[in-house]
């Protein structure tokens, strides 16, 4: 994305000071944590220690009294030799559980879980290792590799000197190496923050019930929606870097740390309202980072923090309270380290945290070839690093490719991506997402594509107290906008009412700040917050479309202003996002500056943006991909914004992202507007002749009765194109001009016009018919039967089911007006016909139906004459009835003429409509 380099804090906090900030200094990650109580059973097990002290463990006893100690039950003890002793570390690798990583940081043999492209292991033939650093820096003591190559992520102990050190081993094969997408109820998108799922493959190691790790359970764990600011590398290389591990205190998500003092004030702040289920609370502090296992330690009392201090009282404060597991000591909620802490002064304090929680991490970067290569023109490819303890498994487009199972030392794991491309990682057939737009474009021949998107997910689990150590770093060039970070438009629907009003819904990442919402309505006639790129159709002087040189149709990107008239919300709205209802109004800039409307509104197909302030550093990021002419009107909309659009996190639009990361518009409409029946007082001319003609219909069929398709007239009559009046609103208020019926029955309608399902459908004829018993005083109705009609832009399935007063069932009508069928009446044919013509839809990627360009609009108006029989075609009686009537319209695409002159795509959903109507109706004599 191209991002901004200069803030004006003028524009965020209303003062003239400005300042310097290059908004590429930051990759943003979204992160959902999960925290867990220490006492959860895949937590706080001492699983290393548990390989030669499992019966001290069980049967420790605090100080004089003769109590167990607090957790370690019959249930941890019968675990141990499936759960425990199976992690992968020192002491459990001679019994054949986990694998030793090199120290060049890939597995000293291969792991099966990952593909084989990615199998790699290590040519060193010396086992990692991991402790504590002889020297020490301004008197603290610090951690990290003694043996590490220097392209091994994480600290590096100087020159390797050691007090001790252990071997990095993790277990592999732990989770399936597959993510699972499944897309949430009625929904047939894939949303990779929410809908993604990372499935156990082995028992071993504390995952007992790993299916509660990355899921929320009620009363089992709590959810915090956060995210993951990884900064630039002050060292000025290429690279972003996370780096929090012991030398700096660890990595803390759920805490409010004091930078100078180090110690805990609290839990940290998080925003509910970019919360999902609005709920944003945690466990509170549950741990002390120190190591403080429950049995007769022999090194407890000389253990000494990353700041020199001695932990031991700590430790024994801890173990008398109850321990790790201890998440009640006081009686009243607070856990044995709370406690502990609070006795220890800021020693105590300096180590209360709230570990046990789980993380997952998602962003979706692109990838371009030319990011692959340094200036020079050499391979220098993208990379995405970690280094860290306990469990971390990252995938790439649902694809596992760093598995460091376990709970383990700080072990190291890498992501290549020219490796990724060159394999065409996840676009091999029957992996999760090969047939998405990720691998648009990719084979096994050439690997990925370029400029294409991809997904990268993360999963990593802190389940020791010790510590929480999490190292990252990456080149990746671009990465799309946070979902919790900086605010994005992921789509917008526009409805058209039964009175031809446009009512548009906005769906964002996250809320706006109510700064911004101020500013938008305060400013509604003033600035363009949002912008909006359409392609308009390049015409020949015969008003045809041109082509290109390759055939294609010849478009031209035009970029509007959009002018918000009204703006509420917002609704949440789940995976679908924050939802706004908002009004305005589309502007362009004529050849003289001036700032103009464009009829019609928004339009389906459209992309929306919002706008963002000019600035210089702006101006030369250049133009992201875009034609010069395209990011030149860009600039000019840029110039008229005033202020900046930021997200109840704080974080601002920094720029214009590339086209297909802006919102894009779908554009729907009333699904059923009752426009008639008549009044409910009748007065119906005498239906008699065309009784007979049904009732010889029905004998002649093998049941006796009608065929439920045969019970009425269904006219189909394409709505004309009125300039500046929406096709549906001109259905309402003239319905009458396209539902009224032959005046001698039975007459053909003319070809051309409407198409007639029923009993005469052969001739394309109604057996109802309407008189001149309007014209007579006190005389409400002119037609034999009764009527609905409805405006529609879809194939429909309606079902009227009649009832006399009493309840006995009288007749039905049932009728599926298919594709084929709507199509067909669009065009003005008959369903005799094969033939369905179509007339130029400039503007639109799907087909207009119709004869004549200047009339079609892609709707129609849906007559049904329900005529006044059983359904063993006998004449009804005088008096009262009920119609039940139920409308379902099929989803549709189509080309739709808005406001008599506006060509749009138009995406209607399924929708489904039911009424219940009383009606009455005397005989008069046929005119």
């Amino acid at each position: 994305m191209k991002l901004n380099k200069w803030i004006t804090l003028s524009a965020l906090f209303g003062c003239s000071v400005a300042f310097a900030q290059n908004a590429q200094d930051v990759r943003t990650l979204d992160i959902i944590v999960r925290d867990f109580q220490p006492n959860h059973p895949d937590f706080e097990n001492f699983s290393e220690e548990s390989v030669q002290h499992l019966d001290q463990i069980y049967n420790y006893q605090v100080g004089n009294a003769a109590m167990k100690f607090f957790g370690y039950d019959e249930d941890w003890y019968m675990r141990a030799d499936q759960y425990h002793k199976t992690c992968g570390n020192m002491n459990t690798i001679n019994m054949g559980y986990g694998a030793k990583i090199g120290t060049d940081g890939l597995p000293m043999t291969p792991n099966m879980s990952l593909p084989g492209y990615l199998q790699g292991t290590s040519v060193t033939n010396q086992t990692l290792e991991y402790g504590e650093c002889s020297d020490k820096n301004n008197g603290n003591t610090l951690r990290g590799y003694k043996n590490a190559q220097p392209g091994v992520s994480g600290y590096k102990c100087p020159n390797g000197g050691t007090n001790w050190a252990n071997p990095v081993i993790y277990t592999p094969g732990m989770v399936y190496p597959y993510l699972e997408f499944t897309p949430a109820a009625g929904s047939d998108k894939i949303d990779m923050l929410y809908d993604v799922h990372i499935k156990k493959q082995t028992e071993a190691c504390d995952n007992q019930f790993f299916d509660q790790w990355f899921t929320d359970v009620p009363a089992v764990n709590k959810t915090v929606y956060a995210t993951m600011d990884i900064g630039k590398d002050p060292q000025g290389s290429k690279y972003y870097i996370y780096d929090y591990n012991y030398n700096n205190g660890g990595y803390s998500p759920l805490d409010s740390i004091d930078p100078v003092s180090r110690e805990r004030v609290g839990d940290k702040p998080c925003n509910a309202k970019i919360q999902p289920n609005k709920v944003c609370e945690q466990f509170g502090a549950q741990s002390l980072s120190i190591f403080c296992p429950p049995y007769a330690y022999e090194w407890a009392d000389k253990q000494y923090d990353y700041m020199g201090q001695n932990t031991a009282q700590l430790c024994k404060d801890w173990l008398l309270l109850g321990g790790p597991r201890s998440v009640n000591a006081d009686g009243v909620g607070h856990s044995a380290a709370y406690v502990a802490a609070a006795r220890n002064g800021s020693l105590g304090m300096q180590h209360l945290r709230n570990y046990a929680f789980t993380m997952m991490g998602y962003a979706s970067f692109k990838y371009k070839n030319s990011n692959q290569l340094n200036a020079a023109g050499q391979l220098d490819p993208e990379v995405f690093e970690f280094a860290g303890d306990d469990d971390m498994w990252i995938f790439v487009d649902g694809v596992l490719v760093v598995d460091l199972g376990g709970t383990h030392l700080s072990a190291p794991g890498k992501v290549n991506i020219f490796t990724l491309a060159a394999n065409n990682h996840g676009c091999h057939v029957g992996e999760p997402l090969s047939t998405y737009s990720n691998c648009a474009g990719a084979s096994d021949a050439t690997g990925w594509a370029d400029d294409t998107w991809h997904h990268l997910h993360f999963f990593y689990a802190d389940r020791q107290s010790d510590g929480s150590n999490i190292y990252i770093r990456t080149s990746l060039a671009e990465l799309a906008p946070s979902r919790y970070g900086q605010p994005t438009v992921n789509n917008v629907v526009v409805k058209v009412d039964d009175k031809g009003v446009s009512h548009n819904s906005m769906y964002m990442n996250v809320p706006l700040a109510d700064s911004s919402l101020n500013m938008i309505l305060t400013n509604k006639d003033l600035v363009p917050p949002m912008v909006v790129m359409r392609d308009e159709p390049v015409l020949g002087p015969d008003g045809k479309q041109l082509k290109t040189l390759a055939g294609t149709d010849s478009v031209v990107t035009m970029v509007y202003g959009f002018y918000v008239t009204s703006l509420t919300g917002p609704t949440d709205k789940g995976a679908d996002g924050q939802m706004y209802q908002f009004e305005g109004k589309v502007m362009g800039i004529d050849a003289n500056g001036n700032v103009v409307e464009v009829p019609g509104g928004l339009l389906g197909g459209d992309r929306i943006a919002f706008n963002v302030p000019w600035s210089q550093g702006l101006e030369d990021d250049g133009n992201s991909g875009y034609p010069k002419y395209v990011w030149d009107q860009l600039m000019q909309w840029s110039h008229k914004a005033t202020y900046y659009i930021a997200s109840v996190s704080g974080k601002h639009v920094e720029g214009f992202d590339e086209r297909e990361k802006w919102g894009q518009i779908s554009y729907t409409a009333q699904a059923i507007v009752a426009v008639i029946p008549d009044d409910p007082a009748y007065d119906r001319p005498d239906f008699s002749n065309e009784a007979q003609t049904l009732s010889e219909l029905a004998d002649r069929s093998e049941d006796g009765k009608l065929p439920t398709d045969m019970t009425a007239d269904l006219v189909l009559t394409p709505i004309p194109a009125v300039p500046g009046v929406d096709p549906i609103k001109w259905a309402k208020d003239n319905a009458d001009k396209l539902t009224g019926s032959p005046r001698q029955g039975n007459t053909a309608y003319a070809p051309g016009t409407s198409v007639v399902y029923g009993a005469g459908q052969g001739t394309n004829s109604t057996l109802c018919y309407s008189n001149d018993a309007s014209t007579i005083p006190g005389k409400k109705s002119n037609e034999s039967c009764t009527q609905w009609s409805f405006p529609t832009t879809q194939p429909f399935h309606v079902n009227i089911r009649v009832f006399d007063h009493l309840g006995h069932f009288v007749n039905q009508y049932n009728k599926r007006v298919t594709p084929d069928d709507f199509k067909k009446a669009l065009a003005g044919k008959s369903s005799a016909y094969d033939k369905i013509e179509t007339v130029p839809a400039i503007g639109c990627t799907n087909q207009m139906y119709g004869s004549d360009p200047t009339s079609a609009t892609g709707a129609m108006l849906a007559t049904i004459k329900m005529y006044p029989v059983t359904e063993k075609g006998r004449l009804l009686a005088t008096g009262p009835y009920i119609y039940q009537m139920t409308v379902v319209m099929d989803q549709f695409e189509y080309c739709y003429k808005s406001y008599g002159n506006k060509l749009t795509d138009m995406t209607m959903p399924f929708m489904r409509t039911t009424e219940t109507i009383r009606r009455g109706y005397r005989r008069t004599p046929k005119k």
